[in-house]
This record gives structure tokens, sequence and C-alpha cells, in this order.
């Protein structure tokens, strides 16, 4: 599975809400030397009505408050360029509606997260043997037909092996490093510092042979544009890749035999997956199997690289569920703000827990990492500036696509 991307190290993740910002007029001289200097810059930008000290979890600052005239990107970051070197951070949000500006003492310097390059490189290569393995027991082979053919040294059983498992391998991780370059693109287009994927190999059998991949952002989120970005751009990138690989793959030649390790398994064995309504759709629409009823035996039991892809399908479903620092998480924020997103994160999280009560027990893996990372996404610097409709219109049509997606139990056994 892909992890969630870092929490952004800048952003409060309770907002500051009037409840901590209690209007105390002040005198322009009890404002320390800058802070005046910054309310006489700010007064360029916005009509100030009232200015208050408020304590915030990074420390405390003045709280303005007016109306905004202009552009709110354009005035945070001639804001944010005078108040850096020296040493303060700028925060905008709109609260009923007044616009508000909060200057803290302080700056928030990004995480040192720093790998040199043969750390990615060998966690792929790690992973690609996991993945392999995965893909060869997934095509019929079992742990004695691999251990027999290792100490016989039989080269062509090997290779048929290695043959087999990467057919599902390959694509899996096409998938999962697309989709993680989808972020880092964004965020570098967006001049945001971030790290290159670590893949994350899963030696345990009876798995896909990995967690996914992950990046952790160094920089802030300084708007909703960028959040949305960077958000959104390693779901579409990845699913792009998967629905192409899905349909590439049920025009593959079948594969040696049946997946054993699963069907098999003492505890949980499983002989079905579930298809969601778009690979339903894409199935009818490029091949010729007329009774769709049976396509999940297809996509399991024949064809690894159309796994590959019904894999990539559910990672970028549970990407986008809108949890916290999640991909979907991310979208939900830049697209409804905390007002919306932050009781959507709740419901969901709920959702999620009742279902791994009453379905499938990995509904509960989600909920779990969405409390270590923070289950309530926090908000860029600036939360003014609006998301645009061209944005908007993407962000939501992509939930209408998550809704042709999820599915509730994606393995089952039929048997039981």
């Amino acid at each position: 599975m892909s992890l969630p991307e870092s929490s952004d190290p800048y952003s409060p993740e309770q907002p500051l809400e009037p409840p901590t910002l209690i209007p105390t007029l002040l005198d322009e001289t009890s404002l320390p030397p800058f802070v005046e200097k910054f309310h006489t810059f700010l007064q360029q930008y916005m009509d100030v009505e009232e200015h208050s000290p408020v304590d915030t979890r990074f420390g405390s600052g003045t709280s303005f408050r007016g109306k905004l005239h202009g552009k709110a990107t354009q005035i945070y970051d001639e804001l944010a360029a005078l108040a850096r070197p020296q040493h303060y951070t700028v925060y905008m949000q709109r609260i009923s509606k007044q616009d508000e500006v909060v200057l803290v003492d302080g700056v928030l310097v990004a995480r040192n997260i720093t790998a040199p390059w043969w750390i990615h490189l060998l966690l792929l290569l790690v992973t690609i043997v996991t993945t392999t393995l995965a893909g060869s027991l997934l095509a019929g082979y079992d742990f004695a037909s691999i251990r027999t053919a290792i100490d016989l040294q039989d080269r062509l059983l090997l290779l048929e092996i290695y043959r087999e498992g990467r057919r599902f391998a390959f694509p899996l991780l096409l998938i999962l490093g697309v989709h993680e370059m989808g972020h880092y693109v964004a965020a570098r287009l967006h001049g945001i510092k971030v790290t290159l994927p670590f893949f994350i190999p899963l030696p345990l059998f009876g798995t896909l042979g990995t967690l996914g991949a992950v990046i952790f952002i160094k920089d802030t989120f300084r708007n909703r544009k960028i959040l949305f970005d960077v958000g959104i751009a390693g779901p579409l990138a990845g699913l792009v890749v998967a629905i192409a690989v899905f349909a590439w793959g049920l025009h593959q030649p079948e594969s040696n035999g049946l997946p054993r390790v699963w069907l098999n398994d003492d505890i949980n064995p499983v002989n079905r997956v579930s298809v969601p309504p778009l690979l339903d759709y894409i199935a009818t629409a490029t091949t010729d199997i007329e009774n769709t009823d049976s396509l999940d035996r297809i996509i399991f039991y024949r064809h690894p690289e159309a796994l590959a892809g019904w894999f990539g399908i559910v990672l970028t479903t549970l990407n986008l569920l809108p949890l916290g620092q999640f991909d979907g998480g991310h979208i939900a924020f830049a697209l409804f703000g905390r007002r919306l997103a932050w009781p959507l994160a709740i419901m969901t999280a709920v959702s999620l827990v009742l279902m791994g009560l009453t379905g499938w027990i990995g509904w509960f893996i989600w909920p779990v990492l969405a409390f270590f990372t923070g289950l309530l996404h926090p908000p860029p610097h600036d939360d003014i500036t609006p998301l645009g409709w061209p944005r908007t219109i993407i962000g939501i049509a992509t939930f209408i696509l998550f809704l042709a997606m999820i599915i509730v139990m994606p393995f089952y056994n039929s048997m039981l």
C-alpha cells in the first residue's frame, strides 16, 4: 500500500479559532518594534479593524483582523518575505466574514529528512525481489518448488519462476512508482522540497511483497492550490497507469498455475476478489468477455498483469480516503476547508472501524495510520486563497471516480 506523505511541519493541527483570539485592542506603542513595522506594512493590503495577542502551539504571536484587498496569494508572499528574515512566520485564514493574519514569533525549519541515492536504489531492488517472489506465488509456485529449484540449481526452472513473478511485480512497481513520482513532480514544480520515493519491501509470504512507497514533503504547503496539486497528482498519475495495466493484462497469456498460497491459507483463505464498477466497465469495453460475473476469477487465477492493475486500483482508492495526511485528506481539505473536511475525516474513520468489525479486517489499518499521522488535516499557511473552479471540478470528479472504485470486501472466500 502507498503510505501517506509526511505531515506538514509548519501548519498547526488546530486552527487559530476565535476562542484563542479574544480581541484586545492594543495601543501602537504596545507592539514590539518589528510587529509595529509589520502592522504598518500590512495596512497596504488590509483594512485592519483590530489586533490582539494570540498563543499558538508554536509560540506567541499577534493576530490582525479585518478585510484584505487584493489577491491573497500575492499578499501572503509579500508578508512572508518581510517576516521570515526577522524570524517570524505568517498565517492567513478567514473566520466568519473577517480575514485574519497571524504573525507568530519564530520560524519553523523543515525537517532534515535526507538519504543518499543508494538507499532509495537499495530499497527498490529489495522490493523488486520481494514482489517478484510474491508474483511467483500468485502464479502457482510454492515454497517447496522454489526451494527445490535453488537446491538443484535448476536454472531453467528458476528462470521460469522469475518470469512468472515479474509479470506481477514489474507492473505493480510501475504503478506505485508513477504514483509517487506524480507527487514528486508536482511538488518540485511548486518549488517544494521533497525526497525521492522510498519503496517499502514486505518479505511476508501471502502478501504483495511491499507496503508501497512513500515520499516526504519537507517544505510547507503555502496555500490550497499547492496542497491540491501535490495531493491529487499521485493518485491520478498512478490511476492512469493502473487502468492501462489492467486492460493490457487481460490480453496477456495465462499464467502457469493457481495462487495456491492464497487459496490454501489456513487462517484466511482467498479464492475471490471483488471487482469495482470502473474495472468491470473497462473489461467490458476492451475485451470480448461476455460474462463479467466471472471477471474476478479471470483476474485472480490467470492474468497476473491484470491482477497488478487491480491492486493498483485498490491502493489508489485507499489513498483517496479523505483522512488526515492521505492523498484524499489533502484533496478534501483543499476542496472543502476545515469546516467540512474535518467532520468528513472523522466520519470516514468511524466508518472504516465499523467496516473492519463487520467485514475485511484490513480496514483497521487506515484509521490507525491516520491516528499516528494526524486525523485532521492541518491548514496551509495561506488558507484564504481560493482553489478555483478548474481544480474544484477536477477534485469533485476524482471523488466521483473514487466511488466507482471503492469496494467493501476486496478479498474473500466464496466457500465460507
